[in-house]
């Protein structure tokens, strides 16, 4: 990002910094159809679902913030939001979901169960009658995020004129909690959080004309959960047709410890769950998780990202969710569907800041064997004898490479090769630019590290990007718009770029182009031998 302006409020910085390590870590009734056209004036009013909201003209842009488009009963999918009457003002973010902080005694915004919301970003002077929606699904290891984090997409709605729609969704046990009681009252467990992305999705489909947004040219793009959130809505039997187009971000859908676990696990994880909140009795568990407060929910460690091992992640539930994401996408999931799927080239470095440094420990070489022989079991073996401490510079750098390599690296691969095999047209990048100043803690392409070359501005935060850093953001901007008008992200800037098995665009400030050698690069072909990861 440049330099920081000595003038930016140290605490602004620190959220924003906050955030973007954070990142590593909605059935609905048929609501009426949208009224056509805003309405002319300073004050632009649009009517949507539920009724007329008045939205705010900011930055060659117009901002509709806040829209309710579903309620979030607790445990339970989500419902038709109730309509108002008169004009509702539009000119805030909502409240975030419940969740904990990933930094102790630190809330990034208010929170309430009642947080299904959607931001919407419009081109104030539209080039078009309708133009593509692209639909953001933010990250945080499925326990953390809101919408208010992405809070201006501004320069890639105004000069890449597409609507931008980024809705909330619940995490943590909020969304994801599975125990069979749950599938007892409906069939659907454990996917709360994939059915608010949904339920999002149909409210973008019943709306997008009032904005002049096409409903059928929607694309889905997010990034690390969020990644694996739009993996999850292509192999979704309830979410065909709602987008047409994707973008995967760090993501990946292929052997992700965010991947969705069979019902045996998930139930297992919740009954734990349950039971460590005094709700051991299985006769009676699902009334007291619900009659518990937000705060006791939240009283647990597997609400916060602490290891590489997680607890709240979209379930196989045999309704919302029958297969995994991998297996979907090779049986043609996505046929035909373009998509754009990457990964960062530092993608560790994220995680050893939060998981280590943050904590106040440097990995040692003997720390470094008990976390590989702890987190990958029988294969502990195998990746410690690639990736031994004597071929790095530290235990610390040998590590971040197994995270980088076997958690995004070569499932992002992994993704491509699944999806090309279901007959979808699939273009690769490996982005490798470097937002911060150089720094021992967080260096180079970092997990989240893309993210502020697609936002204009995080939290309120206008980044601060190099000139040559800039130019890259412009890019990459441009190349997902143009993905989202024609289903093809190559443009001049960023050309050649082959939709071809077994080449990824480098992206960076100081090179961009395509490369062949990245299976080789990040040891592909161990990783390619283990079933799941993490």
């Amino acid at each position: 990002m440049g330099v920081l302006a000595t003038s930016r409020p140290r605490s602004r910085w620190s959220s924003l910094l906050t955030m973007l390590v954070g990142g590593a870590v909605a059935a609905l009734a048929v609501v009426p159809a949208a009224e056509a056209g805003p309405i002319a004036g300073p004050d632009p009013v649009v009517g949507v679902s539920g009724g007329q909201i008045r939205g705010l003209r900011a930055d060659g842009i117009v901002e509709y913030l806040g829209v309710p488009f579903a309620r979030a009963p607790r445990f339970a999918p989500p419902e038709p939001v109730a309509a108002w009457d008169g004009v509702r003002a539009a000119l805030a973010h909502g409240l975030q979901c419940p969740q904990s902080s990933l930094v102790p005694g630190l809330s990034l915004q208010p929170s309430s169960e009642d947080c299904l919301s959607i931001d919407l970003y419009v081109p104030e002077h539209p080039s078009a009658a309708v133009l593509p929606v692209m639909v953001w699904v933010y990250g945080g290891a499925f326990v953390l995020g809101s919408n208010a984090q992405y809070d201006s997409p501004a320069r890639l709605v105004r000069d890449g004129q597409v609507i931008v729609a980024v809705p909330n969704y619940r995490v943590g046990p909020f969304g994801f909690l599975a125990l069979p009681e749950l599938a007892a009252e409906g069939g659907v467990a454990g996917t709360y959080g994939i059915l608010d992305q949904q339920a999002a999705l149909r409210w973008v489909r019943d709306n997008a004309a009032a904005f002049g947004g096409d409903p059928g040219n929607v694309t889905l793009f997010g990034e690390s959960a969020g990644g694996m959130s739009v993996c999850t809505q292509i192999a979704s039997p309830t979410a065909r047709g709602l987008f047409a187009k994707a973008i995967v971000e760090s993501g990946s859908c292929a052997r992700s410890p965010l991947a969705p676990p069979t019902t045996t696990v998930a139930y297992q994880r919740g009954a734990d769950y349950a039971a460590s909140l005094g709700c051991d009795d299985p006769a009676t568990r699902l009334a007291c998780l619900r009659a518990l407060p937000v705060d006791r929910l939240l009283d647990s460690p597997t609400t916060t990202l602490n290891t590489m091992a997680v607890t709240w992640t979209p379930v196989r539930d045999g309704v919302v969710v029958t297969d995994t994401p991998e297996h979907a996408l090779a049986q043609g999931a996505a046929r035909d569907m373009p998509l754009v799927v990457g990964s960062n080239a530092d993608e560790g470095a994220t995680f050893l800041a939060l998981l280590d440094y943050a904590r106040g420990s440097v990995p040692t070489a003997a720390e470094y064997t008990s976390w590989a022989r702890n987190l990958f079991g029988d294969n502990a073996d195998r990746i410690l004898t690639e990736y031994p401490v004597t071929a790095y510079t530290s235990p610390a750098a040998a590590k971040e490479h197994v995270v980088t390599d076997g958690f995004f690296a070569c499932p992002a691969q992994f993704t491509d090769d699944a999806a090309r095999r279901g007959g979808a047209r699939v273009w690769r990048y490996q982005f490798g630019d470097s937002p911060l100043p150089p720094n021992p803690l967080l260096p180079g392409a970092f997990h989240g590290a893309e993210v502020p070359y697609i936002f204009t501005s995080l939290m309120g935060v206008p980044i601060p990007l190099t000139p040559a850093a800039d130019r890259l953001s412009r890019n990459i901007q441009n190349s997902w718009a143009q993905f989202a008008h024609t289903g093809s992200p190559e443009t001049p800037a960023l050309s050649p770029w082959p939709a071809a098995s077994g080449v990824t665009l480098e992206l960076g400030s100081d090179r961009t182009g395509p490369a062949g050698t990245f299976a080789e690069q990040h040891h592909c072909e161990l990783w390619s031998g283990i079933d799941h990861i993490g």
